[in-house]
């Protein structure tokens, strides 16, 4: 066989021999300006997709284009995701080891020998073409099941992978949804304060004229001016609130806050609640995704500790290695240039300077982190649904004597209105109440809107499970 046709036929065989890895790229593009620039409008679509999420409970058109959207197009979820393909990725790689592999190798080399070099006559001092092709073959007998215990541990890990997107999309919605009400409850805040705004310029105009006319002093006029300029400091804070709550939304949405337009509807309070079986039980907390991830990497660390012990007992490989080898290319494939073997290899550990013992202690050490992670979050989500069904508890107590008190200081405006067009009590009394009301009615909305948030979190603290409105 010529060097040519031999250099053909090895280069044939390694483009048909090749792996194909054309499906395996890349699922992520940076953004670019010509996105963070696009303008977006989100509002109430007409008929929003039903996908049972317990967000739709609120029954909020808004909100769930707002929540699907964040899920869309955050960079969390996306990193989320990445490393689930990343997790699957290593357990097929740990899969892998449970199979023989096969490989081929080749190479031809032209080289003179030295004359006065190691290599011995009749071949010193001449040059040759020198080719070898083979197949190598190994296989693992995994007779201690080190290779199956890193797959067992990969795929705990996958799991676990899977587990923290479901917390990343319980993160991300829940903070939009606690945002969203936010939004509302500050765009609802600012109507009260131009109301109340408007209420204290009166009251002032009144006071500046009597002053002017000798009916009253000095003061009643500096006491005025002085609530009108805390009225509207009020009302800027609230407008500077409502435009940082419309840029969290936008940044949890993954878009510019300065191209992001959220149409909102008016702020109406629903009572909901989440509905707990009795008496409340850990398994509640079944469905929670971080609990699950956790206990999930302590498997994945016990399989660790297995893996770790394995290298304490012999290792044993089989090789196999089939081909050609010769110093004359034009009789690389002749019969008498084949070049086979078969290796039985054991590693047998005798002394190591104590490396194994402290591999296996450091696996150890790891369990014991996992479990420790495992049990705090477990401790930490029942703390947070003890501390939200408490803070739902007293918000309804304090919301429900707010609704008392807001009934009757209607009732007395509603009066003091009657009394002063019978000429019975003085315009500032009237406008003073009035001021009252709307204290009260923002002390509502800012109940209602914790009540709301409350809620949110204690189906978070759940892991998403669904409440129903009452």
């Amino acid at each position: 066989m010529h060097i040519r046709q031999l250099l053909t036929c090895i280069l044939f065989t390694c483009l048909t021999g090749c792996l194909y890895h054309g499906d395996i790229h890349s699922h992520t593009k940076a953004i670019t300006i010509n996105e963070l620039n696009t303008h977006h409008i989100y509002q109430a679509q007409p008929t929003p997709p039903h996908t049972q999420a317990w967000w739709e409970q609120f029954h909020d058109a808004t909100l769930n284009q707002l929540i699907t959207t964040a899920l869309a197009s955050s960079p969390t979820m996306q990193t989320a995701q990445a490393r689930i393909r990343r997790a699957q990725a290593l357990t097929q790689a740990a899969g892998s080891l449970l199979l023989p592999t096969v490989d081929f190798s080749g190479y031809l080399q032209r080289q003179r020998f030295s004359q006065f070099g190691l290599v011995p006559p009749p071949f010193n001092g001449k040059t040759f073409n020198i080719g070898e092709l083979g197949l190598n073959f190994n296989y693992d007998f995994d007779f201690w099941g080190k290779n199956r215990e890193i797959l067992a541990a990969r795929i705990s890990e996958t799991c676990a992978a899977e587990a923290d997107l479901a917390q990343s999309r319980l993160i991300i919605s829940s903070a939009v949804a606690a945002a969203y009400f936010n939004l509302l409850n500050n765009i609802a805040l600012e109507h009260l304060a131009k109301q109340n705004l408007i209420v204290t310029k009166d009251i002032s105009q009144i006071v500046l004229y009597r002053a002017k006319h000798g009916i009253d002093s000095d003061i009643p006029l500096k006491t005025a001016l002085a609530n009108t300029s805390s009225a509207q400091l009020n009302l800027d804070q609230l407008k500077q609130a409502e435009m940082l709550s419309r840029n969290q939304l936008a940044v949890l949405m993954g878009k510019n806050p300065f191209t992001t337009d959220i149409i909102t509807p008016r702020f109406i309070y629903h009572h909901y609640t989440v509905t707990l079986p009795k008496p409340l039980t850990a398994n509640l907390l079944a469905k929670r995704p971080d609990i699950y991830a956790a206990k999930l990497r302590a498997e994945a660390a016990s399989h660790q500790v297995n893996v770790s012990q394995t290298r304490f007992f012999p290792d044993m490989n089989l090789n196999g290695l089939l081909s050609y080898q010769s110093i004359n290319i034009g009789k690389l494939l002749a019969p008498g240039s084949q070049n086979n073997a078969i290796t039985g290899a054991v590693d047998l550990p005798i002394f190591d300077a104590e490396t194994r013992r402290a591999d296996l202690a450091v696996k150890y050490a790891e369990y014991d982190i996992a479990v420790n992670n495992y049990n705090q979050t477990l401790l930490t989500a029942l703390k947070d649904v003890a501390d939200q069904l408490a803070t739902i508890k007293s918000v309804k107590s304090q919301l429900f004597a707010q609704t008392q008190a807001l009934q009757a200081t209607t009732h007395n405006y509603q009066l003091f209105k009657s009394r002063y067009h019978h000429g019975i009590v003085d315009y500032v009394q009237v406008l003073e109440l009035k001021q009252l009301l709307l204290q009260n009615q923002s002390t509502e909305l800012n109940l209602q809107t914790r009540h709301l948030q409350a809620v949110v979190a204690l189906i978070k603290a759940l892991g998403g499970n669904e409440g129903q409105s009452a």
